[in-house]
């Protein structure tokens, strides 16, 4: 013990720690190679899940995301249930088939998405934005879209059933074959929309003239 003192030099590794080296050693290598089979799969064990890059499996349900970036990201399919996202953007991203029942979507921004069939059924989207979005066949059953923007979106075979349309703009819309029964329109704006087909049943707020597809006589309060 005195020689090992006296010596300047690194003391040389007893037994028991030449032994934990190689054991630190053997663990390194699995390491590299176990990261190395998963890089080849097209995964990362390191990798964390981000605002800007989703986690493989697409599935959001009740996560609290508030003003995430998810622009032009692939995302079909993706589970947003009951979602918290009030600000997020979504700006381009292909949500085709994606589930947002029940979400926070206040605010959010859904410019020129690919969102065909998607379901928004019984979600929050006051003042949210969908222009030049593509909703084919989506499903706004029971939403609140007050004040929510679709300009030029392509709305066809939509679904607003009871929903909340009050003060929304749909302005040079395509909602040929669109079902807004029982949906509240008051304030709501169809300048230029394409409605043929469009189901306005019981809807409230909003008169269609029995002698044009297009629009209402003159002095109705949603087309002054």
């Amino acid at each position: 013990m005195a020689a090992i003192e006296d010596s300047p030099l690194k003391p040389p590794l007893n037994e028991v720690e030449e032994d934990r080296a190689l054991l630190l050693n053997t663990h390194r290598n699995w390491r590299r190679s176990l990261q190395a089979g998963i890089r080849e799969n097209g995964q990362s064990e390191d990798a964390q899940p981000t605002h800007t890059a989703p986690p493989s499996s697409k599935d959001f349900f009740q996560i609290d995301l508030r003003e995430a970036d998810f622009r032009h990201q692939d995302l079909r399919n993706a589970n947003f249930q009951e979602a918290y996202l009030p600000g997020a953007n979504f700006e381009g991203a292909n949500l085709c088939g994606a589930n947002f029942q029940g979400a926070n979507l206040r605010s959010v921004r859904f410019r020129g998405a690919q969102l065909a069939w998607a379901n928004f059924s019984q979600t929050d989207l006051i003042w949210a934005d969908f222009q030049q979005a593509e909703l084919q066949g989506a499903d706004f059953q029971h939403a609140t879209l007050r004040g929510a923007t679709f300009v030029r979106a392509q709305i066809r075979g939509g679904i607003f059933f009871s929903s909340d349309c009050s003060w929304a703009d749909f302005q040079d819309t395509d909602l040929h074959e669109s079902d807004f029964q029982q949906a509240n329109l008051n304030g709501t704006t169809f300048l230029n929309a394409q409605t043929t087909g469009a189901n306005f049943q019981s809807s409230l707020g909003y008169y269609k003239s029995p002698m044009t597809d297009s629009s209402p006589p003159s002095g109705d309060p949603l087309f002054p």
